[in-house]
């Protein structure tokens, strides 16, 4: 083998390593694209509405953007901590249990104004939905940053195979 071969493999070596991962946090990038449209959705829809309520959607969207920022930085940064994607998944959990306390207190016409009274049962499912998504993210931020997530295993397995 040349030293051009061996420096080729070492190469792809480290590839397939930086790129398990960066995997880590592929469930973490898919929700957040998800809230991310629910909330620039929701946002677009508030616009001509008056009131500071108007302005969650937008501090949600914000929010994501950062964890969106940060999460892309982990594919040069290999780091366990991701203190954006927490926070940040915090506040969207405290904005649904909020959204759901208007919802039960009749604010229904108040946070969504573009729902006819049929739809505020498919806004409390859509909500609880989402506190359940933040929990998820939640518990797979302390799994990673323990290395206890089962990609941490298959990682180190991999890294023990190459040797």
């Amino acid at each position: 083998m040349t030293h051009q071969e061996t420096k080729y493999d070492q190469g792809r070596k480290e590839l397939s390593i930086n790129s398990m991962y960066f995997n880590r946090y592929l469930l973490i990038r898919y929700l957040t694209a998800g809230f991310f449209f629910v909330n620039l959705y929701w946002a677009v829809l508030m616009v001509n509405t008056t009131g500071l309520i108007k302005w969650l959607p937008v501090l949600l969207l914000i929010v994501n953007g950062a964890i969106a920022v940060e999460q892309v930085g982990k594919y040069w940064y290999r780091s366990h901590d991701a203190p954006v994607t927490k926070w940040g998944y915090w506040i969207q959990f405290l904005a649904n249990i909020g959204i759901l306390m208007g919802l039960a207190t009749g604010q229904a016409t108040t946070l969504f104004p573009f729902f006819a009274t049929k739809g505020v049962s498919y806004a409390v499912i859509a909500t609880i939905i989402g506190l359940l998504f933040s929990l998820l993210i939640e518990r797979r931020v302390w799994l990673i940053a323990h290395d206890r997530d089962t990609y941490y295993q298959r990682i180190q397995a991999f890294v023990s195979s190459l040797n």
